[in-house]
């Protein structure tokens, strides 16, 4: 049977072209719009063309200056003149008409500000760290005292944090020497004295509404008190501010509830000045992530626990063991599950039964254990579906090569690197292919987790950034850049590890 070349590549050709149309408008195209907003300072909500203009300036500058006909026609088929407000107002714009008229007053120099060609400006200032600063590493100091915070919690500072945070930090002897005052050694630590400040906020704050003649004014002068101690203003201010409350109250006050007043003052001063002093020196110096080495922190030990892990519970699940059917379904539940329910099940366990347990509340908006907390959950969800692809992997090897191997002498751990691992090599090149991209685009599970907070304790990955970008920081053009470097790294990534894998693997 002779067959007709010329038909059979006609017929190839028409399967092909709807393929490529649908790949270049659903693929292509967008692309190409994505990086042409990149180049833009869009906000994400201002209009490309004007939304209404002036009659005159409309008819002048845009439509007099428009000597083609089908673009008068698109420009007055999309504005229509209201003269009692004396503009021209425009309708919704779709499709391909949106950039003809982008175009159409771009070439008359009518430009909105928000949405201007800014070049690769969004690109440099990626690179050259001019954009987001939580985007790179940051150093940072977490304090632990906040000047808020009850002067219980600094009663007792151990030698070695007051050496490493007070002495050696401290060049001002004024206030080495207050804090030497306000504390005393003792085998325990630096303990504060109980006489350097013997009542509690509360109690100054009682003993001044019950001095006779001070009336209201107490609340004023306690306020202006404990905002000079925490200014480090000299002790002679308490004197001072006695002074303010005028002769009125002066007279009106006793000479015993004058030196009450300027004991209690005196006291409200030395506890602002104090919860100040160590509220700025007394931190820990930490180095934030950011979005950058967050993102790769979260890849790279999402994929290695999720593929070491998968490949376990395959070795596992490919023994006789009776449940292992039904284990199979349990490990792969997790996939199936709704990201809410996934959320609030981690979420549970991180606020009601780990804290039950251990003592310790603060896990879930703990900046040094959230990331280790998001990379878990990311883990406990997607491990399920690569086990089953390694489990068929596993099944894929030839029994006869296992028994051949072991008749020549050949261990566990030799028959592993040997025969089991080269033939799984198919099998280990989808599933880091597929753990790589899937963990550098991961959004659903730290939005779920982590709803609108996860700025705050340091888990923001390139996709949540570039989420809050352009929606809450409305800089939309920016996070078109980083979408398209992310898209990029993702390609390249993949493509040298697709290389790497496919070269070591066995055909039979």
């Amino acid at each position: 049977m002779v067959i007709n070349k010329w038909k059979s590549r006609s017929s190839f050709i028409l399967f092909l072209l709807p393929a490529l149309a649908f790949y270049f408008f659903f693929a292509i195209l967008p692309l190409l719009q994505g990086f042409w907003l990149s180049t833009t300072n869009w906000d994400g909500t201002a209009p490309w063309t004007p939304a209404q203009i002036s009659i005159p300036v409309f008819e002048k500058k845009v439509l007099d200056q428009t000597p083609n006909p089908s673009d008068r026609a698109l420009l007055l088929k999309y504005y229509t003149k209201n003269p009692a407000a004396g503009m021209y107002q425009r309708h919704d714009l779709y499709g391909l008409d949106r950039y003809r008229l982008l175009m159409i007053f771009s070439a008359r120099g009518i430009v909105n500000p928000d949405f201007q060609n800014i070049g690769l400006k969004n690109y440099t200032d990626i690179f050259t760290g001019n954009i987001d600063p939580k985007f790179f590493p940051q150093n940072y100091h977490q304090a632990k005292f906040q000047e808020g915070d009850p002067l219980d919690n600094i009663r007792l500072i151990s030698q070695d944090e007051w050496q490493r945070r007070f002495t050696n930090h401290i060049h001002d002897q004024t206030e080495l020497s207050f804090l030497y005052q306000a504390y005393t050694l003792t085998p325990k630590g630096y303990e504060l004295n109980k006489s350097f400040i013997p009542l509690s906020s509360t109690d100054i704050q009682t003993a001044l509404t019950a001095i006779p003649g001070l009336g209201d004014a107490w609340n004023d002068f306690y306020g202006d008190v404990t905002d000079a101690g925490a200014q480090l203003k000299t002790p002679g201010i308490v004197d001072e501010l006695i002074q303010k409350l005028g002769p009125v109250k002066a007279h009106k006050i006793a000479p015993s509830g004058l030196v009450q007043l300027q004991s209690l003052g005196q006291y409200a001063y030395k506890e602002a000045y104090l919860k100040h002093l160590v509220a700025h020196y007394w931190y820990v110096a930490k180095i934030r992530m950011g979005v950058l080495v967050f993102t790769i922190f979260f890849t790279v030990f999402n994929v290695l626990f999720v593929n070491v892990l998968a490949l376990l519970l395959a070795f596992a699940l490919d023994t006789k063991i009776k449940s292992r059917n039904i284990l199979r379904s349990v490990f792969f539940i997790p996939n199936v599950l709704s990201l809410i329910i996934v959320a609030f099940i981690w979420q549970l366990i991180f606020t009601q039964m780990l804290p039950k347990l251990t003592g310790y509340s603060d896990w879930i908006m703990n900046p040094d254990i959230a990331p280790w907390l998001t990379v878990l959950v990311a883990t406990w969800q997607g491990v399920g579906y690569y086990t089953i692809i390694y489990l068929a992997g596993l099944q894929n090897v030839p029994q006869e090569l296992l028994e051949a191997s072991s008749i020549d002498g050949a261990r566990v751990w030799t028959n592993f690197r040997k025969v089991i691992l080269p033939m799984m090599f198919p099998a280990i090149t989808i599933c880091l292919f597929l753990s790589t991209a899937g963990a550098l685009k991961t959004f659903d599970i730290i939005f779920a987790l982590y709803p609108s907070n996860s700025t705050a304790v340091g888990v923001d990955n390139v996709v949540i950034n570039i989420f809050y970008d352009a929606f809450r920081d409305k800089h939309a053009g920016a996070a078109t850049a980083k979408a398209v470097l992310l898209m990029a790294v993702i390609l390249i990534i993949s493509g040298i590890q697709i290389t790497l894998t496919k070269k070591k693997e066995v055909e039979l």
